[in-house]
């Protein structure tokens, strides 16, 4: 027989654990070390952010202290997303709980992470943006009548036949995004706060002239003799008048800057690019390039006269030199782009299809300096 005076209870019971465990918090698929993880960097950076404020009211540099507030933050904010995207590594399901999670334990930076992972992952740049809002209404019955219709007009992008690792580059973009991002553009902005732009034109004025002799073996290799003459003029030039390069002398001789590398020599030859591939740390090339670059190394004469640690430390350097002056470009793009893996790889083909035509790379100095006087 049924127990009447039990039934009800124990049926209200069943409604108690079932609406218990419907509205568990989003953040019950989280991992616990993840969330422990998350946790200690919200903290973290709560504690130098009071570190910081101290120390700008005791200095009174309040321009230096807001740079290192905003470099505290993109740091943090990058911490973060590290941590979700190796939630997600680990179970692809936890994408958006752990991205909550993320944003209740640090609110004050929530678009500062949701920046650094749309950026990191464009492809779920709109569960990103929806991250943190309360979930929508359900829709009437009669609104989702026409599933295979909505599907039909939802926008697909099209695969560039220029990349066919597209899938596997996306990944390393944004894991080189993401380094870019924590390590790359906070020192190149350093670089530029310190120095002046004079002595900023004269670093790329050297970087340029020490790869003149990579050049001018290059143009020979290629037959083009008026080219590589011209090359081996302008190091002469600049490397006597100008003093090892940090002043552009041979222009003014009419001896123009032009490129060649060996990546480009091959192509003269008729050797296709092999596709678009994005290497760690290296960023955007094409396989053919990816073999130029590392003959170029052994072409230039002046890399045999130093040691190994030595022209670590100058390729350090000239990539910061590069990036510094690179900041407005890639900012242009990460912000208005819709797609930043697409926008930088169209960027990237029209700066390379520029080269190996040997027309002669755009002057940033100018650019430079009106940026300073902002």
């Amino acid at each position: 027989m049924i127990d009447l005076p039990r039934t009800p209870v124990r049926f209200a019971a069943a409604i108690m654990v079932w609406l218990a465990t419907s509205a568990a918090p989003a953040f019950a698929a989280v991992p616990a070390d993840i969330q422990i993880r998350l946790e200690d960097i919200a903290q973290s950076w709560r504690t130098a952010e009071t570190q910081q404020q101290r120390m700008a009211q005791l200095s009174g540099d309040r321009h230096m202290g807001a740079f290192a507030s905003a470099m505290n933050r993109r740091v943090s904010a990058s911490r973060l997303s590290e941590a979700i995207m190796e939630a997600m590594a680990r179970n692809p399901a936890d994408a958006r709980d752990t991205l909550e999670a993320s944003l209740r334990a640090a609110p004050e930076l929530r678009d500062d992470i949701k920046s650094s992972l749309s950026m990191a992952l464009p492809a779920l740049a709109d569960m990103i943006e929806a991250a943190g809002r309360p979930p929508p209404a359900p829709l009437p019955a009669v609104s989702v009548a026409r599933p295979a219709a909505a599907a039909a007009a939802r926008p697909v992008r099209a695969r560039d036949p220029r990349d066919p690792y597209e899938t596997v580059n996306r990944v390393v973009f944004g894991a080189n995004s993401m380094f870019d991002i924590v390590i790359v553009e906070p020192i190149a902005r350093l670089y530029r706060f310190i120095m002046p732009e004079t002595l900023r034109a004269m670093s790329r004025n050297f970087f340029e002239n020490f790869n003149e002799p990579v050049v001018a073996v290059n143009d020979l290799l290629q037959g083009d003799f008026e080219n590589a003459a011209t090359s081996v003029g302008r190091f002469a030039v600049n490397s006597t008048i100008g003093i090892l390069g940090f002043f552009e002398v041979a222009e003014r001789i009419d001896l123009e800057q032009h490129p060649a590398d060996f990546g480009q020599t091959l192509h003269r030859y008729g050797m296709g690019d092999g596709g678009y591939v994005v290497l760690p740390l290296l960023g955007p090339t094409t396989l053919r390039d990816a073999f130029g670059q590392g003959v170029d190394m052994f072409l230039n004469p002046i890399a045999y006269l130093l040691d190994l640690e030595t022209r670590l430390y100058l390729k350090a350097t000239e990539i910061v030199v590069q990036r510094e002056a690179a900041i407005e470009t890639v900012n242009m793009l990460r912000d208005a782009a819709p797609d930043y893996y697409s926008a930088a790889r169209a960027a990237w083909f029209a700066k390379r299809e520029r080269e190996l035509r040997k027309e002669p790379p755009p002057v940033v100095r100018d650019t430079m300096q009106s940026v300073d006087r902002k």
